[in-house]
């Protein structure tokens, strides 16, 4: 059988992205046993553990629930978000949701339905060979403290209310980003830290 293009693979792909309903058709048609994908990392949120330019491999498997810990790729708007499970709904309004973040952020995404999830990151490509993905870093005693914090609020607002945890975290998120912008605009132009910051 002959490998097709990478200009119709491509191609294939851009179609197939501009449509978040069809992602997850396509995933759900390929659903098997020993079935995956490959995709790679473009982004800076699952910090050095899958670093943008990763390329990884999501299992297409039929699964009832996701631990805690575990990689996911699920869809998100227009694109294809790779981050870690930290919490799973288990009952009344949360029964379906999945928490997740990736290991750069402080802040959780907002709530994932389980039919959004394209499957576990079950390996990345490092040197020459497919491995298991990296564990969770350890993070600064601050960084730690407000990680549970967030997470410990988003969880009970999940049970109360999803909606307004989706809205809630988004505007959190946004606002990390934010400041993780201007931190490192300054880091780049040289302005010392104040005194005592990190």
């Amino acid at each position: 059988m002959r490998e097709p293009s990478a200009e119709l693979v491509a191609a294939i792909g851009s179609l197939i992205m501009t449509d978040p309903a069809r992602i997850i058709a396509v995933a759900r048609s390929l659903r098997g046993p020993d079935r995956s994908i490959e995709s790679t990392v473009t982004g800076m949120s699952m910090g050095a553990g899958l670093p943008p330019g990763t390329r990884i491999r999501i299992d297409l498997v039929e699964r009832d629930r996701y631990e805690v810990g575990e990689i996911v790729a699920y869809v998100h708007g227009k694109k294809v978000i790779v981050h870690r499970v930290v919490h799973r709904g288990l009952v009344g309004t949360a029964a379906g949701l999945v928490l997740t973040r990736g290991d750069a952020p402080l802040v959780p995404d907002p709530p994932v339905p389980h039919a959004n999830i394209l499957g576990p990151v079950s390996a990345m490509w490092n040197d020459g060979a497919w491995v298991a993905p990296a564990l969770t870093r350890v993070r600064a005693l601050p960084a730690r403290v407000v990680m549970s914090l967030m997470l410990g609020a988003s969880i009970a607002m999940l049970y109360i209310s999803p909606r307004a945890t989706a809205v809630l975290l988004t505007l959190f998120y946004r606002s990390e980003r934010r400041l993780r912008q201007t931190r490192a605009s300054l880091l780049k132009s040289g302005t010392p830290n104040s005194p005592g910051s990190a």
